[in-house]
């Protein structure tokens, strides 16, 4: 376990290093907030939609900020540029689990990039939003638990994408992919309270919704405490079963291996 922090706590440093990253994803993140908040004001105003005003709207959009930031999936590019540029040869001699080591540098890198971009929505938000809104103890809880279980289920998913890399070698197209169906059907742009019945019913098949749309429900205290098992076990569910896919897949893959480079 120690190895895994020691790579986390490099990867933070290596991200500290690029200041004007930094300011850049600040801006970014802080012109997107805006553009939101003036977006759901004009369509929400002062009313309510689906059970939804302006002010739960102004937290999940701060919350699912954060979520996106902290399950932010690169695995598939950062492993077809270790097999482009031949690194991948390097990277599994190392005496550590290349999954483990991957994860624990992601993970580094997506608590920095969540924790500079938050900073100045959380203080905009400070301002605006109704302090009624936020969650109670027991609901806050079960948004850890499901925040924590919507970063490794995304991690799960763009790392058994990635292995595919081992076989076709370019895979951003996969990536992109990958993030139209999170967007579509994760609800990390429009919340899924806001869709069609239909697409609303389908959602519950797929894993998406419950990387950040499930845990927002839970910081909002839309879903009950009564009914908090179903969404943590479908989560558990899908994290279970693309562990067992990623591993069989990662057996046939380095028989698949291919190294280029020099």
């Amino acid at each position: 376990m120690k190895k895994y922090l020691i790579i986390i706590q490099k990867s933070l440093k290596s991200e500290s290093a690029y200041h004007s990253a930094a300011i850049t994803g600040m801006t970014s993140s802080l012109l997107t907030y805006l553009i939101q908040i003036f977006l759901w004001h004009a369509l929400l105003g002062a009313g309510t939609q689906n059970h939804t005003n302006f002010s739960e709207m102004l937290i999940y959009v701060l919350v699912n900020t954060v979520m996106i930031e902290l399950t932010k999936g690169n695995v598939a590019n950062m492993i077809e540029a270790s097999m482009i540029d031949g690194s991948i040869s390097v990277e599994l001699l190392r005496p550590i689990s290349y999954k483990l080591f991957t994860l624990a540098n992601l993970f580094g890198k997506n608590v920095y990039n969540a924790v500079i971009r938050a900073l100045p929505i959380i203080t905009i938000s400070f301002f605006l939003i109704q302090f009624n809104s936020l969650p109670d103890l027991t609901h806050l809880a079960l948004f850890i638990m499901s925040a924590s279980l919507g970063i490794m289920l995304m991690f799960e998913i763009t790392y058994f994408v990635g292995l595919f890399a081992f076989w076709i070698q370019r895979c951003w197209f996969l990536s992109w992919y990958l993030s139209g169906f999170l967007i579509f059907f994760g609800g990390t742009k429009i919340p899924i309270w806001f869709y069609p019945k239909s697409l609303a019913q389908l959602s519950y098949l797929l894993p998406f919704r419950y990387i950040t749309f499930e845990p927002i429900n839970f910081f909002l205290c839309k879903t009950t405490v009564e009914d908090a098992f179903w969404p943590l076990f479908i989560a558990i569910f899908w994290l279970a079963l693309l562990c067992i896919f990623d591993r069989f897949v990662w057996r046939f893959a380095l028989k698949k291996l291919c190294i280029n480079g020099g």
